[in-house]
């Protein structure tokens, strides 16, 4: 199976539609990484670092630098409302983080994304009656993270090694696996971010062998939405 391929799926169409991409810090990125994967409309996701001074920045030496998620998305599926609203439901934007590292942050990719920002954490603020502790920065640079901090609920755990090698091997790079559309929905799954139900909706177009997909089935819960 090839990448172009393997980015198809009923609802989120080929990757040369338009494609918008949103930027967000809430704290440890591993979730939002699944989170954002499992939504309808998105295209990739990848999990990095942003809004810090060094050009360079790793895990070890940020240098200001906020854990992130990337997302890219077909804007005909998904509003940037709809992520903006995952990204503020999903995490405390009032909570003071112990560490740059873990701010909350929207970086605003153009003026209509900062004004939809704006109006978000300024609604959230007066119905709570204290000042959210969400910044919003004008986008400027991100770095992808490690590789093992990508799709690391998939990557990291052992009994899903299946899976994760299988969807490896089709893919002619692991920057084509980061970038993936179906591993990005896989990670959101085995995440907890949805529920089998919906789950049985696309399995099939995942191309997986009979065994990956009964184990995938085996680690999605019934019942949640």
């Amino acid at each position: 199976m090839n990448r172009t391929q393997d980015a198809r799926l009923p609802d989120a169409g080929p990757v040369d539609k338009r494609v918008e991409t949103a930027t967000f810090a809430m704290g440890c990125f591993w979730g939002p990484d699944g989170l954002f994967g499992v939504i309808p409309g998105v295209i990739r996701t990848r999990v990095g670092y942003a809004g810090g001074a060094s050009a360079t920045p790793t895990y070890h030496d940020l240098d200001g630098h906020a854990e992130a998620i990337q997302i890219d998305f077909d804007p005909s599926i998904v509003s940037y409302d709809q992520l903006l609203s995952a990204f503020w439901e999903n995490h405390d934007g009032f909570a003071a983080p112990y560490s740059r590292q873990y701010r909350s942050v929207v970086f605003a990719h153009n003026e209509a994304q900062r004004a939809a920002a704006e109006k978000l954490v300024r609604q959230a603020s007066e119905r709570r009656g204290a000042q959210a502790q969400t910044e919003i920065a004008d986008f400027q640079q991100f770095t992808r993270a490690e590789d093992y901090h990508q799709k690391y609920r998939l990557q990291a755990s052992a009994s899903l090694r299946p899976i994760s090698d299988e969807l490896k091997s089709r893919l002619a790079t692991f920057a084509d696996y980061v970038d993936s559309t179906i591993v990005a929905r896989i990670n959101g799954y085995v995440s907890g971010w949805s529920t089998r139900e919906h789950l049985e909706s696309e399995i099939a177009m995942f191309g997986l062998s009979e065994s990956s997909q009964a184990l995938l089935r085996s680690r999605v819960p019934a019942g949640r939405e």
